[in-house]
């Protein structure tokens, strides 16, 4: 059993986790409270961002969810029933998504991203896959069940729930959720029940997950010690893709012919065979590179813990420095087809208009404009008064 610790992933993983523990109080479980509705929510730390249809819906500390409806310009707070601090979210379809998080909590909203519902929490997922390894009508059968029963006690034992880290819906239906310590599980009913698939990985080591991404082929994992795990569509588990990188990667994006993977200290690697091959890529940053993205033009951004954003206008073989009217350590992003970015980060949202030169693809200086709007703001918190 492996003792948790934070030496691989610091950089990225405290400045998310340890910003909300600068106060003492008096200890309520945040899975039975709900978020506060908050007028200086667009100001603070917002952890990771997803497209709902034409909606923008971001999550971030204490259970907040904002959404936008007019391209990142005016923002509404969602009404969640916990407080657990959230980090990551997916939505399939314009109207369903889901949320993951601190205490093990997924959250699931069937309107858009207005109202949100719990789904599953960290003692419940803990119960699951208990009772799961240990029928033999379904994991109990399994070599290593009873490793993964005393696993998951162990962990039981250091008190606590484990956190969820990523969250990918393939549709409405089918999605997963993964975490530390090899956690993983499936959903065919849109939540309302999981299975768990810690033997479905290739992950021996109980390495940590980060993220959760998908092309038109395949769903990839990402996690510590520069590994990836793989997934193709019509298989039933994941097998490791190593990228002989001994550091952590935060996450990966696919526009189906380049995979491009991403962590620490500005490692970016890319793969044009699926994961067999990969080759490390320059980009001019030692900070953490936190996300990235697949314009609708071809484009690849990135974004870092330095408030940086790298454009590549050759599906990641070079990168080039946007220029950003405003700085934050930015956590996230998203794009529309219009053009317009929304930032998120450790001061909130941000957003920035790009327009795109049609100038030769070997040319470095591929960003050409970039302005800011400071003006975003929240409409309404609870729909119950307005800022």
């Amino acid at each position: 059993m492996r003792v948790f610790a934070f030496s691989d992933c610091r950089a990225f993983l405290l400045s998310i986790w340890l910003m909300t523990c600068g106060y003492v109080q008096a200890f309520e479980d945040p899975t039975q409270v709900a978020a506060a509705m908050s007028e200086k929510l667009l100001m603070s730390p917002l952890i990771a961002v997803a497209m709902a249809g034409e909606r923008r819906v971001a999550v971030g500390q204490r259970g907040h969810i904002a959404l936008s409806q007019d391209a990142g310009h005016s923002w509404l707070q969602a009404r969640v029933p916990v407080s657990s601090d959230l980090v990551a979210v997916s939505f399939p379809s314009p109207q369903h998504g889901w949320a993951v998080g601190h205490g093990g909590v997924v959250l699931h909203s069937e309107d858009g991203g207005f109202n949100w519902a719990l789904q599953l929490d960290g003692q419940q997922a803990s119960r699951l896959i208990l009772d799961y390894y240990t029928d033999n009508a379904r994991g109990g059968a399994l070599e290593n069940a009873q490793l993964y029963i005393e696993r998951e006690q162990s962990l039981i034992g250091y008190g606590g729930t484990q956190p969820l880290m990523a969250v990918h819906f393939i549709d409405e239906q089918v999605g997963f959720v993964v975490g530390l310590f090899n956690r993983i599980l499936k959903t065919v009913d849109g939540g309302k029940t999981w299975e768990p698939w810690l033997h479905r990985v290739d992950n021996p080591n109980e390495l940590h997950f980060y993220s959760l991404s998908a092309d038109a082929r395949a769903l990839y994992i990402t996690g510590e010690q520069g590994m990836v795990w793989r997934m193709g569509h019509d298989q039933a588990s994941f097998v490791a893709i190593p990228t002989d990188y001994a550091g952590t990667l935060f996450g990966a994006t696919s526009n189906g012919k380049s995979l491009i993977a991403f962590g620490m200290r500005g490692s970016v690697f890319r793969s044009t065979d699926e994961g067999v091959n990969w080759a490390r890529i320059p980009v001019d940053t030692q900070a953490g590179i936190t996300a990235g993205v697949f314009l609708p033009s071809g484009h690849l951004l990135l974004t870092n813990l330095a408030g940086e954003v790298d454009l590549s206008m050759d599906e990641g073989r070079t990168f080039s420095r946007v220029q950003l009217k405003q700085s934050m350590p930015l956590f996230g992003l998203v794009a529309g087809v219009d053009g317009n970015l929304t930032l998120v980060g450790a001061s909130g949202v941000q957003r920035e208009t790009m327009a795109l030169a049609a100038i030769k693809a070997r040319e470095s200086s591929a960003v050409v404009d970039s302005t800011s709007d400071p003006m975003s703001t929240l409409l309404g918190a609870g729909y119950g008064y307005r800022h």
